[in-house]
């Protein structure tokens, strides 16, 4: 029992120690756990600076690989005109030879005619020395005809003249066809041989047409198997391309991640301050922060103008754009004499919890902590001139206007948040 009442003592006064730690280290667990998320902050931003530079590199990478992939496309393009060139020529070249061959055709269809007429000729020439071979032989097989006994067998003299007339007209008519079908024949041969020689020239020229097409498809082809090769290259090239695309994406993906948890952070500091601020005045015009040793016009609630210009304007007020469409969550300042890469100050001292490099949104941002749960952001940097954790004071120069993310031209996009919420930024500074 004794045994039991000792340990008892003991786990109470270990509770009672445990409670007091506890009681004692609740200020202490807010500061290490700001502390820790500022740690983390820098950690991460570290990793975002790794990570530009890898972009960059990747970026060079990606560049370098699209203008090769433009020259070997250029390469393409211009073997591709060639190509066609080539084809061009081959279809002229085609069309030729497919004239010449219809010529050569037709050549043929009338040698073929004219050697068909030849030996019709030749038919007729023999049927007339048939018929002339059969006359003689009736009238050697009758006998030697003279004119006494032509003139005996008339009937009157008229009769015999006929005869005699009649029977040197089928002599020389006999002759006379076989001169004339000999003629005809002469005739035929020269033409079938004028045609013969001129179907020899017209092929000549289609073999030198054949020829001349033969080596254009020899040029096209090894054109093509060129074409090929520097097609396979574009493509490994292209594959390439898209390949480092990616990595330099996943790289930018990454680069948000970090950001996103960077501003979650921010947030969360911002939280922490707002509950400090709440323990203390909760007034949000007094405090060293916002000493201004710069010369520099101060409003009553202790911020200067961002943009110490004499040409300075508002170019959009909160809560409404300059379209009418509603939701502006801070002030856009502008000078009328270019605002592109003006100094942008610091509105108040304080610490710089945030820098970010986003390609949309407030594109590049700077967030600052000027204590007694105030903060400003200034977005759409063309430069950040400021580190994560680093100590500014009022009216140093922070950023570099500029128009990145999603600005239609280069401004100052302010916002004063306080205990968190955000409120009008020119009810606390003044223009100019």
């Amino acid at each position: 029992m004794k045994t039991k009442n000792k340990i008892r003592k003991i786990l109470s006064l270990v509770l009672v120690f445990s409670l007091l730690f506890l009681l004692s280290s609740q200020g202490a667990t807010a500061q290490e756990t700001e502390q820790s998320l500022r740690d983390k902050i820098a950690q991460n931003q570290k990793k975002i600076e790794e990570l530009r530079k890898q972009q960059a590199a990747q970026s060079e990478i990606v560049d370098a690989l699209k203008e090769q992939d433009e020259t070997y496309q250029a390469q393409l393009d211009e073997l591709n005109a060639q190509v066609d060139g080539f084809t061009e020529k081959i279809n002229s070249k085609t069309a030729e030879i497919e004239e010449k061959e219809k010529k050569i055709k037709d050549l043929e269809d009338e040698i073929e005619t004219i050697n068909k007429d030849i030996d019709k000729q030749n038919e007729l020439i023999e049927e007339t020395y048939a018929l002339l071979g059969e006359r003689l032989r009736a009238m050697y097989m009758a006998g030697e005809t003279t004119e006494i006994e032509v003139l005996l067998t008339a009937k009157d003299f008229s009769d015999f003249l006929n005869r005699t007339e009649l029977l040197r007209r089928v002599s020389k008519h006999d002759t006379d066809l076989v001169t004339s079908l000999k003629e005809k024949i002469e005739e035929l041969n020269t033409l079938a041989e004028e045609l013969e020689l001129k179907k020899s020239e017209i092929s000549e020229e289609k073999k030198k047409l054949d020829d001349e097409k033969y080596e254009l498809v020899m040029a096209r082809a090894d054109l093509q198997e060129k074409k090929d090769e520097v097609q396979k290259t574009a493509d490994e090239i292209e594959r390439q391309r898209k390949e480092n695309a990616k990595k330099l994406n996943d790289l930018v993906d990454m680069e948000e991640y970090y950001a996103e948890q960077n501003e979650k952070y921010a947030n969360t500091i911002d939280a922490l301050s707002r509950q400090q601020g709440s323990q203390g005045s909760g007034e949000t015009g007094s405090g060293d922060n916002y000493t201004n040793d710069g010369g520099y016009d101060v409003s009553g609630s202790g911020f200067i103008c961002p943009l110490q210009y004499s040409d300075v304007y508002v170019s959009a007020h909160y809560g409404t754009y300059p379209s009418g469409r509603t939701g502006h969550t801070g002030t856009d300042y502008c000078c009328r004499s270019g605002t592109y890469g003006k100094s942008v100050r610091a509105i108040a001292g304080g610490t710089v919890i945030l820098v970010r490099y986003l390609t949309t949104s407030y594109g590049y941002h700077v967030m600052i902590d000027h204590g007694n749960g105030v903060t400003s952001l200034y977005a759409h940097a063309s430069q950040i001139l400021v580190s994560e954790g680093q100590t500014v004071n009022q009216g140093d120069v922070i950023t570099l206007a500029g128009e990145t993310g999603n600005a239609s031209g280069a401004h100052l996009h302010l916002e004063i948040r306080i205990n968190g919420n955000r409120v009008n930024p020119e009810n606390y500074i003044p223009l100019s």
